[in-house]
C-alpha cells in the first residue's frame, strides 16, 4: 500500500519488462502522478501493464516552477512515482533536484528498488565488485577524455561508464594508450535484451574484438575499467613519457635498462618496442 505525500522512486526494466517487479507495478497502480523522463517511451510500460496513472514529464530540461508545482502536490497529501526512461532513476538521469526538494521539505522520499544497469554490467563483467566507482558518461572529445582517464592510473577500484555505440571505439582506444594493453576492460551490451553479451579482455583484446565485430558498435553500453593491482611499476602510458624525456639525453638501450627497474618488462621487450618507433 502507498502512503500519501510521499516522493516513491521506482526502478523499471531495462530491456526485459519481466523485470518489473510486483511491488512497483502496486506503486505505479496507486500513486496520484508518475513523472516520467520521456513519456512516449514509458507509455510502451505503462500500456503493456495496462497502467492508468495520470502521468506528467521530468527531464533536464525541466524548469523550477514545475518542479515546485510537483512539490506543492505532494504537500497537499498526493504520491508521487518518477521513474526514468530504463534501470534505477537519477542514476545519470534526471531527479535529483525534485529529491532534494522533497527532503529540504521534509517529504517522504521512498525508492523502490529494481533493476540497474550499472550493477548488472560489474556482476556480470568479471572484474572486481567489493569497490567501484561511477562516472556516468566521460568527456567527448579526445583530449578531454585522456585527461579524464588519467585522474584513474592508480585507481584500485573498478571504473564504469557509459558511453554511446558510436563513442566506444574511441574509449577503448584511449583507455589502452592511458592503462596499457595489459588492464582489463569490459563492454557489457544489451543488458537484460536477447542480445545481452559481455565482452571482458585486455584493452588491445577488446579493441581487436570491436575491429573485428562491428556489433559491438551498436546497442546500450556500459565499460568498464579494472583498476590497477601494482602502484610500484609503470604502465605503458607513463613509459612512453618517460621515453621522450629520456632520448634527448640517452641512448635507447640505456633508457630501456633504466626503465626495466621500474616496470614489469624486461629491457629487452622496452627496447624492442621503441626501436621500432
Amino acid at each position: 500500500m502507498h502512503i500519501s505525500g510521499t516522493l516513491y522512486l521506482v526502478a523499471t526494466p531495462i530491456g526485459n519488462l519481466r523485470d518489473l517487479s510486483f511491488r512497483s507495478l502496486d506503486i505505479l497502480n496507486q500513486v496520484d502522478l508518475i513523472l516520467c523522463e520521456d513519456t512516449r517511451k514509458s507509455l510502451i510500460l505503462l500500456k503493456e501493464f495496462n497502467i492508468k496513472t495520470k502521468f506528467s514529464s521530468l527531464h533536464e530540461f525541466t524548469n523550477v516552477k514545475k518542479i515546485d508545482k510537483y512539490i506543492s502536490y505532494l504537500e497537499s497529501g498526493k504520491s508521487i512515482a518518477l521513474i526514468s526512461d530504463a534501470g534505477t532513476p537519477l542514476i545519470s538521469d534526471p531527479g535529483f533536484e525534485i529529491v532534494q526538494k522533497a527532503k529540504e521539505k521534509d517529504i517522504l522520499v521512498n525508492p523502490i528498488p529494481g533493476p540497474s544497469s550499472v550493477i548488472s554490467a560489474l556482476i556480470g563483467s568479471g572484474l572486481k565488485t567489493d569497490k567501484f566507482i561511477f562516472e556516468g558518461f566521460p568527456p567527448r572529445k579526445k583530449n578531454e577524455l585522456e585527461n579524464f582517464l588519467k585522474k584513474y592510473i592508480y585507481e584500485e577500484k573498478t571504473l564504469i561508464l557509459f558511453e554511446s555505440p558510436r563513442r566506444i571505439k574511441k574509449l577503448v582506444e584511449s583507455s589502452l594508450k592511458i592503462f596499457g594493453r595489459e588492464r582489463r576492460v569490459s563492454i557489457a551490451k544489451e543488458i537484460s535484451k536477447k542480445h545481452q553479451n559481455f565482452y571482458t579482455g585486455t584493452t588491445e583484446n577488446i579493441l581487436g574484438l570491436i575491429h573485428n565485430d562491428k556489433n559491438l558498435e551498436k546497442g546500450e553500453l556500459v565499460f568498464l575499467i579494472e583498476g590497477t593491482k601494482d602502484k610500484s611499476s609503470i604502465n605503458d602510458f607513463e613509459e612512453e613519457i618517460l621515453m621522450k624525456e629520456l632520448k634527448e639525453h640517452l641512448p635507447l638501450k640505456r633508457i630501456s635498462k633504466i626503465l626495466a627497474k621500474i616496470s614489469k618488462k624486461t629491457s629487452k621487450e622496452i627496447y624492442d618496442t621503441h626501436i621500432k618507433k
